[in-house]
């Protein structure tokens, strides 16, 4: 008896590994019924395109604001790709690669990779890995690639603004950790004016705003390393 049970923990702690490696950037069957759509293959860069300068978060702002040393973090270097071509890259724009199923951004300045496509209503999954200090974000319903909502990667905003938390719109009741270096998720649902945080499968925020009603995902670059993968999206009436 004592070895079925020894047998049984085994696979318990082998089957989430082994299902997390069978869904990488990938849909399941179910998930394609369900409506959801993989908005980054973990090879190119398809579907999505460099930014210019970084510019204000939580909302529009036409004068670009440049970060603060402190919200700055050391750039990673940009890894040498003899066999793929270099993505373009516009003026005071950031670099972004496909590293290991992952985009990671690299080098500098600071700036974001934006989706090619504008979401109305919706919900975004999506996973992340840095380091406990890093300072990354994830903006939802961006119009013209400026403003929206970000959804705040940063254990300790000066403002307040922490993990969990929608800049410039509301706070979270208590402090909200993710897994330092280790794979954490984002679920982000925008229905309307009602818009809900998840992190790690656990409420940050439900709160309404009607500030910005459509617009695209931008995933944020402070030179801090971080890594994104598994982004996928079910849209909503």
């Amino acid at each position: 008896m004592v070895r079925t049970h020894a047998s049984f923990a085994v696979l318990a702690l082998l089957w989430p590994a082994a299902l997390l490696g069978q869904t990488i950037n990938t849909l399941t069957p179910q998930e394609r019924a369900q409506g959801w759509q993989l908005l980054f293959d973990g090879k190119t860069l398809e579907g999505w395109h460099v930014s210019g300068p970084a510019q204000g978060g939580g909302r529009p702002s036409a004068t670009p604001q440049t970060p603060s040393p402190g919200q700055v973090g050391t750039p990673k270097p940009c890894i040498a790709r003899r066999a793929e071509p270099e993505p373009a890259v516009p003026p005071g724009g950031s670099h972004w690669q496909v590293v290991d199923g992952s985009l990671t951004p690299c080098g500098e300045p600071t700036g974001y990779l934006t989706s090619d496509r504008s979401y109305k209503n919706f919900v975004l999954s999506i996973e992340f890995k840095c380091s406990a200090d890093t300072n990354s974000g994830v903006f939802v319903r961006a119009p013209e690639e400026n403003g929206g909502y970000e959804v705040q990667i940063w254990r300790q905003q000066p403002a307040g603004y922490n993990t969990g938390a929608i800049v410039g719109t509301a706070k979270t009741a208590r402090a909200f950790n993710f897994k330092a270096d280790q794979w954490n998720r984002y679920q982000i649902t925008a229905d309307g004016d009602h818009l809900v945080v998840e992190l790690n499968g656990e409420t940050t925020l439900d709160v309404h705003d009607a500030r910005f009603a459509e617009g695209h995902i931008r995933l944020q670059y402070q030179q801090f390393a971080i890594a994104f993968r598994n982004i996928r999206l079910r849209p909503l009436p």
